[in-house]
């Protein structure tokens, strides 16, 4: 991503974050001996905004064990690309006419210097939902970075007791569960409103910055224009099924969450969630 408003950036980075509205909570009561945590991460942010901030070092290095949504390794890679590329004989050409396909392949040429015969033989064997979000990744212009595995690698130099939360072909069957026909809609949506896009991602690197769980979710939403069945079997469901394992952990040690920030917003939202269960949640002032 080019540099835009550095003075702006600069003011928002002296500041600390909110916090009544933080990406780090911590959780106590419900019978816990010590506090532990929860951490909302964003999926992948570009190199230069990337940052840990130094409250979650410092609670990372109280704990005892460390928790992700998914196993970071080379067998979970192949169950989730199982997930977001097409079974052999389909592909975006055979689930969209062919007006629209040439549309979307014409797009990538322009915006991405992508020839047709590179994205004839690999982009359209990826999943609509997964190439949308590719292309938010690739507009950033810069390298990424994945906080899962920066923060597993942190949690790892603590020699904490590393988990997931759940087994990656567990998010791949949330992710079909979003219907062919409505990525496609999304999809098409994504190229005809890119430069948008791109602007909101932006927008949403700063939300982040400052805790804004509001922003985030409603941004993580577009890729998938709000559908109900989507998010209930993406985040809330999810949501749910991690709730016995998080309270698990953090009874029997300090505890290190860190989960998609979308997942802690809303009435389903871990923290809500939490609370129901008699947990406290206190959200931490962030500084940069």
């Amino acid at each position: 991503m080019k540099a835009f408003l550095p003075a702006l950036l600069i003011l928002i980075l002296a500041q600390k974050v909110d916090a009544q509205n933080s990406i780090l909570w911590e959780v106590s009561g419900n019978g816990l001996e010590s506090p532990s945590y929860l951490m909302g991460t964003l999926k992948f942010i570009g190199e230069k905004q990337f940052y840990v901030p130094k409250e979650a070092k410092e609670a990372m290095q109280k704990c005892r064990i460390f928790a992700i949504e998914d196993q970071v390794d080379h067998k979970a890679q192949m169950e989730l690309n199982k997930a977001i590329y097409f079974p052999k004989g389909k592909s975006l050409a055979t689930e969209m006419s062919a007006e629209d396909y040439n549309k979307v392949a014409g797009f990538f040429q322009s915006e991405f210097k992508i020839a047709r015969s590179t994205f004839d033989h690999d982009y359209a064997r990826i999943i609509p939902l997964a190439l949308s979000i590719s292309m938010t990744r690739m507009a950033l212009g810069q390298e990424v970075k994945y906080y899962d595995i920066e923060l597993l690698q942190l949690a790892k130099d603590l020699k904490l007791k590393t988990y997931s939360l759940e087994p990656i072909k567990r998010e791949a069957e949330a992710i079909q569960a979003f219907p062919m026909k409505d990525q496609v809609t999304a999809l098409l949506h994504s190229v005809d409103n890119f430069e948008t896009q791109k602007a909101e991602y932006r927008k949403i690197e700063f939300a982040y910055l400052r805790g804004d769980l509001n922003a985030v979710f409603d941004y993580s939403l577009h890729p998938t224009e709000d559908n109900p069945v989507f998010i209930n079997e993406f985040y809330y469901k999810r949501n749910e099924e991690w709730l016995s394992k998080i309270d698990k952990m953090m009874h029997d040690k300090q505890s290190f969450i860190a989960v998609g920030v979308s997942h802690l917003e809303g009435e389903k939202g871990l923290l809500k969630l939490l609370e129901q269960m008699g947990y406290t949640l206190k959200a931490i002032t962030l500084t940069h």
